[in-house]
């Protein structure tokens, strides 16, 4: 798939401020599932400086910082990128991902981040466990009836601003945005020893849709096969219909801009527009 992508984020303060260098995560991620065609990035005011670099977990990032002050912070950004992956399933999973937990003592360093449950909490290990047995511990059908399961059984909701539940909050109240459900899937998964991340992007969604938004999914990582999407507010593998903007361990390690401001007293308030295109390559 073709996608044609324009996001418009614009900060306005109540008075001038002064920014700190601000990390921007605007780049969509280079590998075997998506291929940057076309990226224009514009920044005003413009920065006095910019460094472009790789962080820990492999983002591209755009690194910006200013001089004197500024009452808006405004961030243009124009692309074009094809996605390449249209089998979910392209792949042959080494031995050791075919049942669960998953044997990662081969990778086990690399790993370690994406087997963490800072967060643990009885009820979602008893939810994951509960799935995992009703599918006899296979791999691939745990994640493809837990993402069903999400998708059929919580009730999605829309909000724009804000970090995510907490796994064992989306859990109970049984809803949740897209990010909510990502964090669960993400410690259903590391509950069962399945290495997962945190993925933030655009997808193809209804193009028809007056509101388009960033949209979040998990991925996890299994051997043979790499790391995959699943998106749990579709019930299904990501395929060719998502663009990976950045993934992390951490979902606040994939915010689009990353920074502050100072000035006493000033506030600042939030607007974007995200406009998508998808058409045949």
């Amino acid at each position: 798939m073709l996608f044609n992508i324009q996001h418009h984020t614009r900060y306005d303060y109540s008075q001038p401020v002064r920014l700190s260098p601000q990390q921007l995560r605007f780049h969509p991620r280079g590998d075997g599932s998506q291929r940057v065609i076309a990226h224009h990035l514009c920044i005003s005011p413009t920065p006095s400086g910019q460094n472009e670099y790789l962080d820990l977990e492999g983002n591209r990032v755009t690194q910006v910082w200013f001089e004197g002050e500024t009452q808006h912070l405004e961030v243009r950004l124009e692309m074009q990128v094809e996605t390449l992956r249209k089998n979910a399933f392209d792949f042959m999973l080494a031995p050791q991902s075919m049942s669960l937990p998953i044997n990662h003592e081969q990778d086990s360093i690399c790993a370690r981040a994406y087997l963490d449950r800072s967060q643990a909490d009885d009820a979602v290990t008893a939810f994951a466990a509960e799935l995992s047995v009703a599918v006899e511990r296979d791999t691939l059908r745990f994640l493809d009836r837990l993402s069903r399961q999400l998708y059929e059984q919580f009730t999605q909701i829309h909000r724009h601003s804000g970090a995510p539940q907490t796994p064992a909050i989306t859990l109970q109240s049984r809803s949740g945005a897209c990010r909510d459900l990502a964090v669960l899937f993400v410690d259903c998964c590391r509950a069962e020893g399945i290495a997962a991340r945190f993925a933030s992007g655009y997808q193809q969604g209804n193009l028809q849709s007056d509101r388009r938004d960033l949209h979040a999914w998990p991925e996890v990582y299994l051997p043979g096969a790499g790391w995959r999407g699943y998106d749990p507010t579709q019930g299904h593998a990501v395929a060719d219909t998502h663009v990976t903007i950045a993934a992390a361990a951490q979902a606040r390690d994939t915010l689009p801009v990353i920074g502050v401001f100072v000035g006493d007293g000033a506030s600042s308030a939030l607007d974007f527009t995200v406009r998508i295109d998808v058409s045949a390559p």
